[in-house]
């Protein structure tokens, strides 16, 4: 067991936003490198959203704090809108997924709730943390010898989800030990944008390692790599497993933002991934094919490598 990683490292972007092929921004590119290589994981400051996720938060929590009445006027259609709080809420496979969310997309597939200011402060986040992907997606292009654009053309039309997650608070067993309302898996798509409001309880599992804890600023974005980039890289890049455990005061708020490409984008391994020492393990597939394999799927191909067979989790 390989103990070495002890938390995802925190990277100031802003190089990458200030002069993008400057001396910084290439040191920006290869620490994030490595921490992609490594964990899957790294945690982004310096990206400019403050006032973005400030404003989110804040209709966030103001959703969440309405009766339960008011939040079920959002039904769930097509996969987006709102699940209520109960056991398995997000896999009914899963009987200690214990939480509650709001699923969106980027083009009004259901109704916002009524709450004051939510409805631009969703619709300026979109629209600024998907410029944020794109920067980090360039990077992510140039450290893996691919043109800087590589990924910018699979986003024309992309598809992206928005979540809002809220996580009760929890009693730890007798043992001192914290439920896991969000059980481990992996994230379907390109990569996840995740907005946090400081409380901690997310953890990830590298390979050959124990489960580390995600120190994450209030404030941060933590990105982490999903099995749609695993398997365009050839599983240069990891897609790692994480999970939540159960916040022992207060409760918690999160928000991932699931970036993923065009559905017609054609996923091949990149050829800088493909060695003779590390050959093509993948065919290709577009990316709406294989997004819904994924959703479809039973199980969890890059946590069963770790773990053992598991259920399904959300993407």
């Amino acid at each position: 067991m390989n103990n070495s990683v002890t938390t995802a490292p925190v990277i100031d972007i802003s190089p990458l936003r200030a002069n993008p092929t400057g001396h910084e921004a290439a040191a920006c590119v290869a620490t994030m490198h490595a921490a992609c290589l490594e964990t899957g994981f790294f945690v982004a400051i310096g990206h400019g959203l403050d006032n973005e996720i400030a404003a989110l938060f804040d209709g966030v929590r103001r959703f969440f704090e309405l009766p339960q009445a008011e939040k079920e006027r959002t039904p769930r259609v097509d996969r987006y809108g709102y699940i209520p709080h109960r056991p398995s809420s997000i896999d009914m496979s899963r009987a200690s997924d214990n939480v509650e969310y709001l699923d969106l997309g980027l083009h009004a597939e259901v109704e916002l709730p009524n709450v004051a200011g939510l409805e631009p402060a969703v619709r300026q986040y979109q629209q600024t943390a998907i410029a944020v992907a794109a920067t980090v997606l360039r990077a992510l292009a140039i450290a893996l010898g691919a043109e800087p654009e590589f990924f910018a053309k699979t986003m024309k039309n992309p598809q992206c989800r928005l979540r809002f997650l809220h996580y009760p608070a929890v009693e730890a067993d007798a043992h001192g030990s914290l439920p896991v309302p969000n059980q481990p898996h992996t994230d379907y798509g390109l990569i996840t944008l995740l907005a946090t409001d400081g409380v901690p309880g997310l953890e990830v599992k590298p390979i050959d390692s124990d489960w580390i804890p995600v120190e994450a600023p209030e404030g941060s974005l933590v990105i982490n790599l999903g099995d749609m980039l695993a398997r365009w890289t050839n599983d240069r890049y990891p897609s790692t497993p994480h999970r939540v455990v159960g916040p022992p005061a207060g409760d918690r708020v999160s928000i991932p933002f699931f970036i993923n490409p065009d559905p017609s984008t054609v996923v091949e391994c990149i050829p800088s991934c493909v060695t003779d020492g590390h050959p093509q393990r993948y065919s290709k597939i577009t990316a709406g094919t294989f997004l819904a394999m994924r959703i479809d799927g039973i199980t969890e191909p890059y946590v069963d490598r770790l773990e053992g067979p598991t259920q399904r989790a959300n993407p």
